[in-house]
């Protein structure tokens, strides 16, 4: 039987539309795990955007998770945003946190989301694209390399409102363990998962392996694509991994 699962989700903890146990609840009978994941951003200077948890209800969120009881494995995570000058702060935060995974993510290039709006795009020559892919790039091997991260989330979100570019760094290659199957670019006009399947290609190569998550940050999105991305997997003899306590296990 194959293993279901889920590990990028957002409730009303962050930026999604439902609870944590309106979540689980949906959850149940579709999938064998489910880590809920809400985002978690802290700049440089120490502030946060808006729709991140706050720092100080972490804890309540948490025993929120913990709280759950049902069938479906219910796992403690958080997607962190990464940016040049935040390590410390992240690292020591997270050092004080019982969880379960942590996806490490970039949506800010030079301190600008890219992934907001399509008016970000709007106008943009090609070769400006290709230079906000490099940088977003650059912050990508960055924070796969700070050792903060369990699993790199959206691998070429750049593309998300249909922008896309040939530059791929391969030395990226070298620094990527764990890397998710993001299935929420099919929603989007991308209209193919996180990363491509020519990249996921690559990295089930070089011995990559990976999670698979559809960023719901709905209830009607727990299970978006997930059929899409085992078959890329069945495709590209990529191995599915689970985790524990930020370690990674086979299944």
């Amino acid at each position: 039987m194959n293993f279901r699962m889920n590990y990028h989700v957002h409730t009303l903890w962050s930026d999604g539309d439902n609870t944590v146990m309106e979540v689980v609840m949906a959850a149940e009978g579709a999938l064998d795990e489910i880590a809920i994941t809400d985002h978690l951003v802290i700049k440089p200077d120490g502030s946060q955007e808006p729709y991140s948890i706050p720092i100080g209800r972490i804890g309540q969120y948490l025993r929120e998770i913990e709280s759950m009881e049902t069938e479906v494995k219910v796992l403690k995570g958080l997607e962190v945003d990464y940016f040049p000058g935040s390590e410390r702060r992240i690292e020591g935060l997270l050092k004080e946190l019982d969880l379960d995974i942590v996806i490490g993510s970039v949506h800010f290039v030079d301190m600008v989301p890219i992934d907001k709006s399509d008016e970000f795009w709007a106008g943009k020559s090609q070769r400006e694209v290709d230079e906000i892919y490099r940088r977003y790039y650059e912050l990508v091997e960055m924070a796969s390399s700070s050792g903060l991260f369990d699993v790199i989330g959206h691998l070429d979100l750049p593309k998300k409102f249909g922008r896309k570019s040939s530059i791929f760094p391969e030395n990226l290659l070298e620094s990527l363990e764990f890397v998710e199957i993001n299935t929420s670019g099919l929603r989007y006009p991308a209209n193919e998962v996180y990363p491509s399947e020519s990249i996921c290609r690559e990295l089930a190569q070089n011995k990559v392996k990976f999670t698979v998550g559809t960023d719901a940050h709905s209830v009607h999105h727990i299970t978006f694509g997930l059929d899409k991305a085992e078959k890329l997997l069945k495709d590209i003899s990529g191995e599915k991994i689970i985790f524990r306590n930020r370690n990674a296990l086979p299944i």
